[in-house]
């Protein structure tokens, strides 16, 4: 391959690597932690690995053959240590697996990526003005990204979080500064018989991974892309639904023993009369309560066909999630506080929730299981070790197999430990489906019935 074919490729797959940055970068910043879970995300991930990878390696030959020794050394080294990386994040997604390794895989690569800037800048490359700018640029969001780092070791601080994501943000941009480089490589390289000949079948294999990566690139652009947007569509609409919702309700706060409080929404039901008593529904949130049980029964139709109450609680973030700080206390003395409500059923008292509000679900009923009727959790999972406790309890769980945020495992554990344990419950599994599976859940037929159906002895 002559070095003006070298520098043509290599402009090509460093133009898509900062193509997927940019796109990547830009639903991420919308979509925050949520673009992880985009379905179409993993092969999205594999993508971008390639290309990415490809350009390192055809940069990596030209540092190779210009005899940039100290910069092909270290790049080759930041190349190693960012495949380590990119492996453990794969393990992390997929597998939930060697979590524990990411912060200092993270903090090796970096280091790494440091050390190939410093080299662009202090070496022979120097003499070409794009490669010393990215030298610079490229340590420059190093030495930021480090800090950073080894600042979340210790603690965690939003405004550090916020300046690490835009410094990645920009890093995504450095691919640009080699391509200029390459750029003005192909415009001052002319063939002359002095190069040596044209390898025609490396050529060629370099022309079909390019027009393989090429496809595959603009494939899942369009997929994440759709993706993204139709998250972004369904936010927006759940925005609406919320504010909707919270037109209609009451906004209360619980003060418990402490001082403590809990703020919470209560729906009273439709043509509410005080003499007649009616279930309570406690709609657990999880980063919000769009998608819900409470936006659900808040609707004209539902509220006519099954008249109750409706709970949601403001709980924070980590809520339902393993390790979270213990609200039990003010969760259950604000349910607790409403059988002085009038009209409310204490033996007909139902919970629900998806995601973290599944988690809270399966918490709340292994806790209490005293206080509750039945419980619909969606999407979640619990301790196995308690579910002895709810052998009793009506309890209709719901999965979607192909669930990348919560491992479908986590209700199969827990249906299989009630079973063992000599319970009962219904467990319903749909093929094929992820995380967003609270519209198929809400219009399963029967479940409603089923649910206002349920009464405590």
């Amino acid at each position: 391959m002559t070095t003006k074919t070298l520098c043509i490729y290599s402009s090509i797959f460093l133009a898509l690597t900062a193509a997927c940055n940019l796109l990547y970068n830009i639903i991420s910043l919308q979509l925050g932690e949520l673009t992880i879970f985009l379905d179409s995300f993993i092969g999205w991930f594999f993508v971008l690995t390639f290309v990415g990878f490809i350009a390192q390696i055809l940069v990596l030959r030209y540092f190779q053959t210009s005899k940039y020794w100290f910069a092909f050394f270290a790049g080759a080294i930041a190349t190693i240590t960012n495949l380590c990386f990119t492996a453990d994040t794969y393990a992390i997604l997929v597998l939930r697996q060697f979590a524990s390794y990411y912060l200092p895989l993270l903090f090796i690569y970096l280091s790494a990526t440091a050390i190939s800037g410093i080299s662009l800048i202090f070496s022979a490359t120097a003499k070409s003005s794009w490669l010393k700018l990215a030298g610079i640029y490229i340590l420059v969001i190093s030495l930021i990204l480090i800090s950073a780092t080894i600042w979340r070791m210790v603690a965690v601080n939003s405004t550090l979080s916020k300046i690490a994501q835009w410094a990645s943000v920009l890093g995504g941009l450095t691919p640009i500064l080699f391509m200029m480089h390459f750029l003005g490589e192909i415009k001052a390289l002319k063939t002359t018989n002095t190069e040596r000949p044209t390898n025609t079948f490396l050529e060629y294999i370099c022309f079909i991974v390019a027009a393989v990566a090429l496809t595959f690139t603009i494939t899942f652009a369009i997929l994440i892309a759709d993706e993204g947007y139709m998250q972004l569509y369904w936010r927006t609409q759940n925005a609406k639904d919320i504010n909707q919702f919270a037109k209609l309700c009451e906004t209360r706060i619980f003060v418990g023993k402490k001082g403590d409080t809990l703020h919470y929404l209560l729906l009273k039901p439709l043509h509410y009369d005080a003499r007649k008593t009616y279930p309570l529904v406690i709609s657990l949130p999880a980063g919000g309560y769009g998608g819900s049980a409470a936006i659900w029964l808040s609707t004209a139709s539902n509220r006519k066909e099954f008249p109750a109450f409706v709970f949601v609680p403001f709980c924070p973030e980590v809520i339902g999630t393993p390790n979270y700080p213990p609200i039990d206390s003010l969760f259950f003395g604000a349910i607790s506080a409403l059988n002085k409500e009038p009209g409310i059923d204490i033996k007909r008292r139902y919970i629900t929730g998806v995601s973290r509000g599944g988690y809270g679900t399966w918490h709340f009923i292994c806790t209490r299981p005293d206080l509750f009727a039945a419980a619909i959790p969606v999407c979640g999972g619990g301790d196995t070790k308690l579910a002895q406790k709810i052998v009793n309890m009506p309890v209709w769980a719901f999965h979607g197999s192909a669930d990348r945020n919560v491992l479908v495992s986590e209700s199969r554990n827990m249906i299989a430990a009630i079973k063992k344990a000599g319970g009962n419950p219904k467990y319903t599994e749909f093929p094929g489906e992820t995380h967003g599976i609270w519209y198929i859940v809400s219009t399963k037929p029967g479940l409603w019935d089923w649910l206002f159906a349920q009464k405590r002895n």
